[in-house]
C-alpha cells in the first residue's frame, strides 16, 4: 500500500526546512511525498536572505495536478506568504475535498524575517485556519493569531482553546519557546480536554526546520491512518529525536537530523 502525503510550503534551498525538510521526513516515515511550491528563498543557517513567492494560479494548479492524479491521504501547508496564495490554498483545499490537514503557521523565521505578508494574517484566519484538522503554532506564531501574550502553561491552553474556537478541530501550541527550567512543554487541545507533553530541553543552537519537521510528522503519520492524538504524540517523539542527534549545519543554527531513526 502506498501513504501520499503533500506539502504545499515554501522552498529552503539550505535544506533544512521547508518543502526539502518535509520531503526527508514524509521518506523517513515510509510515506510517498509530493510538494507544491509556494516561494522560493534564498537561505541558510545564517537566515533568510530572500523570498519570490509563486504566482497563486501556479499553486493551485500544483496541487490540482496532484489531488486529480495520484490522491493525497494527508497535507500540510507552511509558508505561504502572499494573501493571493492563502487564498488559492483555501480554494483548492475545498474544491477537491482534501482532509486530514496539518497547518504549521509559518509567520517568522528565525532571524525575524515575515514568510507571511502582514496583510495576509486575516485571510489566514478566515480561510485557512476552519479547514484545518491540526494546527501547530510556537507561541510566537499564536500570540499573532490570538492577540493573546503568552508567559504560561496556562496562557498556552487559553491560545489552543481560543485557535479550536476559531476552527481548528485539534490546536498544539509549541512550548519551544517558553522553556520551564529543563523542559520542554507542549499543549494539546481538541475541543474537550487537554493533553500536556513535556519532553527534556535540549541545550543546541541546530534547531533549522523543527516546526516544518514536527508538522510533516503527523502528516506522514495521518496518512498511514493514525488518529489525531496519536499522530501527536508519535510525531513529537520523533522531532526530540532529531533534535537531540542535530546536524551542525553551516555557519549559524544547524538542520535536525531526520534520518536518526536509520543512522
Amino acid at each position: 500500500m502506498i501513504y501520499r502525503a503533500l506539502t504545499i510550503a515554501g522552498s529552503d534551498n539550505s535544506g533544512g526546512a521547508g518543502i526539502q525538510a518535509d520531503l526527508k521526513v514524509f521518506s523517513a516515515f515510509g510515506v510517498y511525498g509530493m510538494s507544491a511550491v509556494t516561494a522560493i528563498t534564498v537561505q541558510n543557517s545564517l537566515g533568510v536572505q530572500q523570498s519570490v513567492p509563486v504566482p497563486p494560479d501556479t499553486v493551485f494548479h500544483q496541487i490540482e495536478s496532484v489531488a486529480t492524479d495520484i490522491g493525497i491521504d494527508a497535507f500540510k501547508t507552511g509558508m505561504l506568504q502572499t494573501e493571493e496564495n492563502v487564498l488559492a490554498v483555501s480554494e483548492a483545499v475545498k474544491r477537491f475535498k482534501m482532509k486530514n490537514f496539518v497547518c504549521d503557521t509559518v509567520i517568522k523565521s528565525k532571524n525575524g524575517t515575515y514568510l507571511l505578508d502582514k496583510n495576509a494574517v486575516n485571510s489566514f484566519i478566515k480561510k485557512i485556519i476552519p479547514l484545518t484538522e491540526i494546527i501547530t503554532p510556537n507561541t510566537d506564531e499564536a500570540e499573532v493569531l490570538t492577540g493573546i501574550k503568552i508567559k504560561t502553561i496556562q496562557d498556552m491552553k487559553r491560545v489552543a482553546k481560543e485557535l479550536v474556537k476559531m476552527g481548528a478541530n485539534i490546536a498544539v501550541i509549541k512550548g519551544g519557546h517558553l522553556p520551564q527550567e529543563d523542559t520542554i512543554t507542549d499543549v494539546v487541545y481538541d475541543g474537550r480536554e487537554y493533553l500536556l507533553l513535556r519532553y527534556p530541553l535540549v541545550k543546541t543552537k541546530n534547531t533549522h526546520g523543527t516546526g516544518c519537521t514536527f508538522s510533516a510528522a503527523i502528516t506522514a503519520c495521518l496518512s498511514k491512518g493514525l488518529s489525531p492524538l496519536k499522530a501527536i504524540r508519535v510525531a513529537r517523539a520523533y522531532v526530540q529525536g532529531a533534535i537531540e542527534n542535530a546536524l551542525s549545519t553551516g555557519k549559524g543554527t544547524g538542520s535536525l537530523n531526520h534520518f536518526w531513526t536509520v543512522t
